[in-house]
């Protein structure tokens, strides 16, 4: 440590103690805008209604996608999935939503880089039929801390 920032250390100590000093440190600074981003599995497919348009919209895939091999699909979604990873990249989002337009996997893979990229988890849309939409806001994590086989109901019967 160089000299001049050991002295400023010192003097910071001394005069606020070594709790202060750790509080400074530990310190996580405000975002001064909290931004939102919708993103749209599928776009083109689906008619976008202003619901779906929350804070900045991305659309990660437009139209047919091509399904006719396994490997086409893989490389449709995985280009996909690099746009939405370079978007997720670009700001700090503190809101993420996901529009599941589209195949289904996609989507759910989207939510998983989501979760992978800014540890936070989406909001996702759900179509509940005749224009009714839901905002769906699950917290996995927790569910994934409290379960266990002494809560696990049995649904068989």
């Amino acid at each position: 440590m160089n000299s001049k920032l050991k002295l400023k250390i010192d003097e910071y100590l001394s005069r606020n103690g070594e709790s202060a000093l750790i509080d400074l440190l530990s310190a996580q600074p405000e975002d001064p805008k909290p931004r939102t981003l919708t993103i749209i599995a599928n776009g083109g497919v689906h008619p976008l209604q202003e619901l779906h348009k929350r804070g900045e919209v991305f659309i990660a895939s437009v139209g047919n996608m091509d399904f006719s091999s396994r490997e086409n699909a893989e490389r449709e979604i995985r280009q996909a999935l690099i746009n939405v990873a370079i978007k997720l990249k670009s700001e700090a989002w503190s809101k993420v939503y996901i529009v599941p337009f589209g195949p289904a996997v996609l989507s759910m893979l989207i939510k998983s880089l989501v979760y992978k990229i800014l540890n936070q988890e989406t909001i996702d849309v759900l179509h509940a039929g005749s224009g009714v939409h839901f905002d769906i806001s699950i917290d996995t994590r927790a569910i994934a801390l409290q379960a266990s086989l002494d809560n696990l109901e049995d649904r068989l019967d």
